[in-house]
């Protein structure tokens, strides 16, 4: 039935978004650069500046004191222009961000989330705050699912589902909830088939017969047969509630510290770890399943004043 694929669908989306608060957990071995590290995936939005080198005065940061930088500042004069993070300690960077003028905001991160040395997501950000996603849901090294995102939830999405290399799945979100889910299923660039939300709820399916683009036949869906309610979706991945507990943990942060007038970026956007203080050098003790310790967001946390810059 199509409302299971539209709730497959949209788990897809968070999912890969949440890898990245996994990722150290998960042990894996990185690989060499592949073939494609150097160059922009293709269906990318963003192709002017996608594989901008990450360059200028490095000053890094040991997370586990194995004699090997996890995380490298790179700067320019005083002024930061980009991070590099090796999530699993295998020597290869597998998040970069780029940041504005300030040196403290994000502008883009690119996440490697298989480890291969190919980009899998691009995030994109405007002042603080996560506006549009790219990702390569199969690792082929192609875009297939592109996000815009309002006020931290899912705005509309689209994505080739069918990898073709064209958009054939549109949808609209209302209050990061989905709303209205259209598919073009005979690659004609037109959607022959439309699901409508209530709530999250699948009320009602249309379907265009006589292929004019217009819809001459719809069904009504029972609740008993339309599944569950789907969930709002957040741009980052994270659960609502955890979001809404991080955010009242920034603002009390914010209230009751004092500040040194050191710039903190106190983010963690689509997972990946925190761009602030190293606590004592050291790994929390968290362990990925082959019980090498990982740099998790714990390792590098936005609670202290110093970035996670090294000397």
């Amino acid at each position: 039935m199509q409302a299971k694929r539209s709730r497959s669908l949209m788990k897809m989306l968070t999912d890969v978004s949440a890898l990245a608060l996994a990722v150290g957990a998960l042990g894996a071995c990185g690989g060499d650069s592949g073939p494609g590290s150097d160059t922009t995936l293709e269906g990318s939005l963003g192709d002017e500046s996608v594989r901008e080198q990450c360059t200028g005065e490095a000053r890094q940061v040991d997370v586990n004191n194995d004699g090997v930088p996890d995380i490298r500042h790179h700067y320019d004069g005083q002024r930061r222009r980009c991070s590099e993070f090796d999530m699993n300690f295998d020597g290869q960077v597998d998040v970069t961000r780029f940041y504005d003028q300030s040196g403290e905001r994000p502008l883009r991160e690119e996440h490697d989330f298989d480890f291969d040395g190919r980009i899998d997501q691009i995030s994109y950000y405007e002042g603080d705050q996560l506006v549009r996603k790219e990702l390569d849901t199969n690792f082929d090294n192609r875009i297939d699912t592109w996000m815009w995102c309002a006020e931290g939830l899912v705005a509309r999405a689209e994505r080739d589902r069918q990898h073709g290399g064209e958009t054939d799945t549109w949808e609209a979100y209302e209050n990061g909830l989905l709303s209205e889910a259209k598919y073009d299923d005979n690659n004609d660039g037109r959607p022959e088939k439309w699901e409508i939300f209530n709530a999250g709820r699948l009320v009602e399916v249309r379907y265009d017969t006589d292929g004019d683009g217009r819809a001459d036949r719809s069904e009504e869906i029972a609740e008993s047969e339309a599944g569950p309610a789907d969930e709002p979706v957040s741009c980052d991945g994270r659960p609502l509630e955890a979001q809404d507990q991080s955010e009242a943990q920034d603002h009390a942060a914010d209230t009751d510290s004092p500040q040194d007038g050191t710039g903190q970026d106190g983010t963690v956007q689509d997972g990946t770890v925190q761009d602030g203080t190293v606590q004592d050098g050291t790994v929390d003790n968290g362990a990925g399943a082959d019980g090498t310790p990982w740099a998790g967001t714990e390792d590098v946390s936005s609670s202290g004043g110093d970035d996670g810059e090294g000397q």
